[in-house]
């Protein structure tokens, strides 16, 4: 039997840590990992250059004036040791017959290796309502972040946003599955029916 394998893609406060919960719970699926903790782990080990011990929303500041391609440069650097470590992670639940969710904001599909992307099931979850993702943002800690308020990635919106359209649109061109979380429940039953036919229990 094949390893039921979900990468779940997003930015901050689009539900990617409460829907891969509960697909999880559903799912029977006993591992849900999140990149924020391998980005923690990988940290004091990554190359300078990924500036990797700063906020993904300040890694701009390192090639110049805040612009979207800047931005994107900064994410860029961080993705690089991140998806690493994530096509590690999975190749390692491939190899063990494990099932596995993990979330991450570092979602580029171009860095996956091509054997694993065969092997599992990806998704990229997204909010297209600007005001309604700064309001998700500002009510997390009511839900699944208890100690760090949103009103601090909140005031970082623009960098999210500028990072979402890029990993989105990659997503797209790779083929992988947009699910829009304006209406989150609706997307979240979307997810877990589409995921439930890869894993042939649909």
């Amino acid at each position: 039997m094949k390893s039921r394998i979900m990468f779940i893609g997003g930015v901050p406060g689009v539900g990617k840590t409460s829907i891969s919960g509960y697909i999880a719970r559903i799912m029977g699926i006993d591992i849900v990992l999140s990149s924020d903790y391998l980005r923690e782990f990988l940290r004091p080990f990554a190359p300078e250059s990924s500036h990797l011990g700063t906020s993904v929303y300040d890694a701009w500041k390192f090639h110049g004036d805040m612009n979207d391609d800047n931005i994107i440069r900064g994410y860029l650097d961080q993705a690089k040791p991140m998806m690493e470590g994530i096509n590690r992670v999975i190749s390692r639940a491939l190899a063990n017959g494990e099932d596995l969710v993990i979330e991450s904001l570092y979602f580029v599909p171009e860095m996956m290796d091509k054997g694993i992307t065969e092997e599992i099931f990806m998704a990229y979850i997204y909010i297209q309502d600007p005001e309604l993702h700064r309001s998700r943002l500002e009510d997390r800690v009511n839900y699944t972040h208890r100690n760090s308020p949103g009103t601090r990635l909140a005031a970082h919106l623009r960098e999210y946003r500028a990072i979402m359209d890029y990993t989105m649109r990659k997503a797209s061109e790779s083929g992988i599955g947009l699910y829009m979380t304006d209406h989150y429940e609706q997307a979240r039953e979307r997810l877990l029916a589409d995921f439930k036919v890869f894993a042939g229990q649909g």
